[in-house]
């Protein structure tokens, strides 16, 4: 979960590399633009696409995405001790 509350629904391999998504991302209309974890924006079409998967295996990922979940698990399990 995001600090402003968002959960994480999907990574997804896009034209800037393998981002962390919102769980709102998935039902965002076509046409309009959805923002990953790090705060790159994407359309709709190119998130909602299914990736082939040479996309997964060529796409970088996105350390602002992973450093940002990390962040919060490691505070979320601290909330938990």
């Amino acid at each position: 979960m995001r600090s402003d509350g968002t959960r994480v629904g999907l990574w997804q391999p896009v034209s800037s590399g393998r981002h962390a998504f919102g769980v709102r991302a998935r039902q965002a209309e076509p046409g309009e633009t959805v923002e990953a974890m790090c705060g790159a924006e994407v359309d709709t079409d190119e998130l909602q696409r299914v990736a082939e998967e040479i996309d997964w295996i060529m796409k970088q990922t996105c350390m602002d995405c992973w450093r940002l979940l990390k962040e919060q698990q490691q505070q979320a399990q601290q909330q938990q001790s």
